[in-house]
């Protein structure tokens, strides 16, 4: 028996793939692939500081129809009119769009991932004809960047036989992505292809690991945009990654002062060293308001706190979950700096109604922030919300694109046609 759920994909499928003819003169697509988005419970800005993270995988997700041509090209269309359409040719080395074009995500794996197949068979790149749509909220740091470059390498790999194990995909996406100038670690891509129903992802870094962990019926996350873009090409891309530079000054400093200057990132000095004797050697070597001090007080705490949490979500214990979650919150606001009024009115209003924890979730500065609780109460306290946040600040917009209800989803996936 069918779910509704299953029933409005297919409906979803059957609409793309009639897109796609109407884009493509009545050609029909080969095959789809399927991306998700993904919210992250606890572990901020730490996974390119090698350290672990827990989200998990979202129903939102963006979906490609597309078909191989018989040449290297690749023609892009989008369900959207906003986004443009573009074409180019699957090279090792691809020219970038201006910054802000929706098509440098797809650029940046079929480069990637044509230099790969290169190096591992000879072969050049096979081309394609794509047309791309998603219902991840765009801005909101809910990874559609992220899952827009896993969509694109699954029918890259698809059209070019090209296989590959799921973490080394993972890994090979996240390496992907610097091609837009985003120096993240690697969560967004694991999370949207390791994406277990009913599961967040407990995972590791260098070498990338995924571990389950069950989420418990009747519990689930209420997510609301700030109404603040956090787009990673714009502002915010420039303040992510003064973060990571940030952070490998401070990695740069803990190896002279506990000498070992070859490790590259604050994870390996919390494993080595703990964080109490990490935040103590790197508070002798700055001020104590130094940025540097404060940013790696954030990612070690942080670390601990994801631990911490992975054991209160495999037992159940959903109110130490919710106390760790608005612990993280204020230490991305008062240590990492990231949070801001829009953010922390949210935050408010979700603890005011009842939330177990709440917390702002991606990279920060906008996007969306999220309330754990169970389901029956979080959908009143959406409405509140409603009452409160949206019809006070953005009246006019649909309330369905701005907030949700969700509890984990499938991973990435390709479906032939």
């Amino acid at each position: 028996m069918k779910t509704p759920a299953h029933l409005a994909a297919m409906h979803d499928d059957s609409a793309l793939r009639a897109a796609f003819a109407r884009a493509f003169g009545g050609r029909a697509p080969a095959a789809l692939a399927r991306a998700p988005g993904r919210i992250n419970l606890i572990g901020e800005h730490t996974d390119y500081n090698g350290l672990p993270v827990l989200p998990f995988a979202l129903p939102h997700a963006v979906r490609i129809a597309f078909a191989p041509r018989d040449d290297a090209r690749i023609v892009l269309r989008h369900a959207r009119e906003e986004h443009p359409p573009s074409e180019f040719i699957a090279s090792p080395a691809i020219e970038h769009d201006p910054p802000g074009s929706w098509a440098n995500y797809v650029k940046a794996a079929v480069e990637h991932f044509a230099r790969l197949l290169l190096e591992t068979s000879g072969a050049a790149a096979r081309g394609f004809d794509a047309l791309v749509d998603g219902d991840i909220p765009q801005a909101g740091g809910l990874s559609s960047s992220s899952a827009l470059v896993v969509a694109t390498a699954l029918a890259f790999c698809e059209v070019n036989a090209l296989s590959l194990p799921p973490l080394e995909l993972a890994s090979h996406c996240a390496a992907a992505e610097r091609y837009v100038g985003t120096q993240g670690g690697g969560m967004d891509q694991a999370a949207s292809i390791l994406g277990a129903p009913g599961c967040a992802l407990r995972i590791d870094f260098f070498p990338l690991a995924a571990t389950p962990v069950p989420f418990p019926e009747g519990w689930a996350v209420l997510a609301c945009h700030s109404l603040v873009r956090a787009a990673k090409t714009e502002e915010a891309r420039a303040e992510f990654n003064r973060r990571v530079g940030e952070c490998r000054v401070a990695a740069a400093l803990l190896g002279r002062a506990l000498d070992r200057p070859e490790a590259p990132r604050l994870g390996d000095f919390a494993k080595e060293f703990g964080t109490a004797a990490c935040v103590r050697a790197l508070g002798e070597a700055v001020p104590p308001d130094s940025k540097i001090l404060a940013r790696a007080r954030h990612v070690f705490e942080e670390a601990e706190r994801v631990a911490e949490a992975t054991r209160a979500l495999a037992a159940g214990d959903m109110r130490t979950l919710g106390r760790l979650m608005s612990d993280a919150h204020a230490s991305a606001r008062d240590l990492y700096e990231i949070s801001g009024p829009a953010l922390e009115e949210l935050v408010r209003l979700f603890l005011e109604g009842g939330a177990l924890g709440a917390r702002l979730t991606g990279a920060g500065f906008g996007g969306f922030a999220i309330a754990l609780g169970e389901e029956d109460p979080l959908a009143r306290l959406m409405a509140e919300v409603d009452d409160r946040f949206y019809r006070v600040r953005a009246p006019a917009r649909p309330l369905e694109e701005l907030r949700f209800i969700a509890r984990p989803a499938e991973g990435a996936r390709v479906v032939r046609v």
